[in-house]
């Protein structure tokens, strides 16, 4: 079948910020954060650090057509390196904008700037690290609004990993008052779903918005990470199949959260989850989730 990612991360070097700490590349796969290390990535990633090269290589490797770069500020802010990436290859990756959201106005300025260039698109909240220096942080809140506005003015999608309950019905919100703006939900609803302790109820409301709001999609990855299981990861299955049931294929996109998701399988597992194991959606629906919602979506190009 044919494969597009609408989320990988690439990165010269992790540079970010977790736990209110600063997070840099090491070696052999780690990280510092503060003065302790952790393994964070596979030790083959001998200088912690993601190319846009070695993304190609896996996406050959494993058939995968074309890829959206996603910005996180857990990794930093790589906006320059997406760009070069881009312009060196523009017929398989197109990378997503990232700014400061908590800037307001001026964040929205700088977006407005970044889609008037044209080199990346769209924009990516993950809910903690955004909020991490103001935990109480609403993404209804009324500060932020100019950066809505401005991805409803210029129709561009906005990527959410969301966190908390409240995420989901800030969502909503968002969904109803911005028409123009694409809405994913990374990770299925991530956090704010399979974390421990959140209400087991949460994925149901997800799965209600996605299905009700016709501007709502979400991404299948990462999913496993959240339950202590080995390849093939039936909780996952059966949750994107719960999905499907529930939305229909169009609602759904293939991700693998590429590198960090290498540390849990490899990329052929990541892609045979969805096409090799949701043995209970149909193999025509299979494709749109593997390539054909996104290169509608995010590539201006019909099914093939």
């Amino acid at each position: 079948m044919q494969v597009i990612d609408i989320h990988a991360h690439i990165y010269q070097q992790v540079a970010g910020i977790t736990q209110g700490q600063p997070m840099r590349s090491t070696s052999l796969g780690r990280v510092a954060i503060g003065d302790r290390q952790v393994q964070f990535l596979p030790p083959s990633f001998e200088q912690t650090r993601s190319t846009a090269e070695m993304l190609l290589a896996y996406m050959d490797w494993c058939g995968i057509e074309k890829a959206l770069l996603m910005p996180n500020p857990y990794y930093g802010y790589h906006s320059q390196y997406l760009k070069d990436s881009v312009r060196r290859y523009p017929d398989r990756l197109k990378g997503v904008a990232l700014v400061d959201i908590m800037k307001g106005q001026k964040a929205a300025e700088e977006l407005a700037a970044i889609y008037d260039e044209g080199l990346l698109f769209g924009f990516k909240v993950e809910v903690d690290s955004t909020f991490q220096c103001a935990p109480g942080t609403r993404l209804t809140d009324p500060g932020l609004a100019p950066v809505w506005d401005c991805c409803n003015q210029y129709r561009q999608p906005v990527f959410f990993h969301l966190f908390r309950t409240v995420d989901i019905g800030d969502v909503r919100e968002l969904s109803l008052a911005y028409p123009h703006m694409v809405l994913v939900l990374c990770h299925m609803g991530a956090d704010a779903c399979f974390k421990k302790g959140m209400p087991k109820d949460n994925y149901r409301q997800v799965l209600d918005l996605v299905k009700s709001r016709p501007n709502v999609y979400m991404d299948t990855s990462t999913v496993p990470v959240y339950f202590q299981e080995e390849y093939p990861w039936p909780s996952s299955v059966e949750i994107i199949e719960e999905c499907y049931r529930q939305a229909g294929p169009e609602k759904l996109m293939w991700s693998s959260d590429y590198p960090g998701m290498l540390n849990h399988g490899t990329m052929r597992q990541l892609i045979n989850l969805v096409e090799v194991q949701c043995t209970r959606i149909p193999a025509s629906h299979r494709q749109m989730i593997l390539a054909d919602n996104a290169r509608r979506l995010f590539f201006g190009e019909t099914d093939r």
